[in-house]
């Protein structure tokens, strides 16, 4: 369900941006606000916030003043390390990658990097949306991650429903990434995404989907206190002094 959201720019864009803004509030179906001089808690006033087209970015601001926007770096920081342990969990030779939980799509663009085919799904709109933008018009000069956008496809949708349309052995990993059941106060990127972002666990039925679509493995993330692993049967992986763990399910 879509908040009272308004679409607007940053001040002094060319005729072309301007063009791109209102394009965007037609596609959402969301109304548009020419800025001219107005600020920007004017033109928000009392609704939930604004999607804002900047020059090099699309920007959402709430009425509190908090913002969020796409960006890479997390992603980029892993994928200059020498090991990374979602990548390890995976395997080195390329696989069909489904990603039910895309977020900030960090783990979607390492996965993707690592070589990769994924695919990613959000069911938020206002996070895939986001996303979407930034993936899209991000003109990254990094050539590791401009290769992992590449082999990267996003998709707007509820994870269930993906899945029970996928014929059996359709992907080789199937990766699961919940907002965790405990916060990470220092972890500012999940503070801003808990927002607008979907806090329904991993449940059975979905883990049944996942089992008959994945040929090789199912991977979890969760919280270090988080009960899942056990509950649905994951092999937990313990990283020490870390705040969240892994978990798979082998099905070789």
């Amino acid at each position: 369900m879509k908040k009272d959201i308004i679409v607007t720019t940053s001040f002094k864009l060319d005729e072309e941006k301007l063009a791109e803004a209102q394009a965007l509030a037609e596609r959402l179906v969301l109304p548009y606000l020419a800025r001219e001089k107005y600020g920007l808690e004017k033109l928000i006033g009392e609704k939930d916030g604004a999607l804002i087209l900047y020059k090099d970015r699309l920007v959402y601001q709430d009425r509190k003043g908090q913002r969020f926007f796409f960006h890479p770096d997390t992603a980029v920081l892993r994928l200059k390390a020498q090991h990374d342990p979602l990548l390890e969990l995976v395997g080195q030779s390329p696989k069909r990658v489904l990603d039910c939980t895309m977020g900030l799509a960090t783990d979607s663009l390492v996965l993707a990097g690592g070589g990769h085919q994924v695919i990613a799904l959000e069911s938020q709109w206002l996070t895939y949306t986001l996303v979407r933008y930034g993936l899209e018009k991000g003109g990254y000069a990094n050539e590791r991650l401009a290769e992992a956008v590449s082999r990267l496809q996003v998709l707007h949708t509820e994870s269930l429903t993906y899945l029970q349309a996928q014929e059996s052995n359709a992907f080789d990993v199937i990766y699961f990434d919940p907002m965790f059941s405990e916060s990470i106060p220092e972890s500012e990127n999940l503070k801003t995404l808990a927002t607008f972002a979907n806090f329904c666990p991993l449940t059975e039925e979905l883990l049944a989907e996942a089992k008959r679509v994945a040929s090789e493995k199912i991977i979890f993330k969760g919280h270090f206190r988080d009960q899942t692993f056990e509950c649905l049967g994951f092999k937990r992986h313990v990283r020490p002094n870390q705040k969240f763990h892994y978990g798979e399910i082998s099905k070789k």
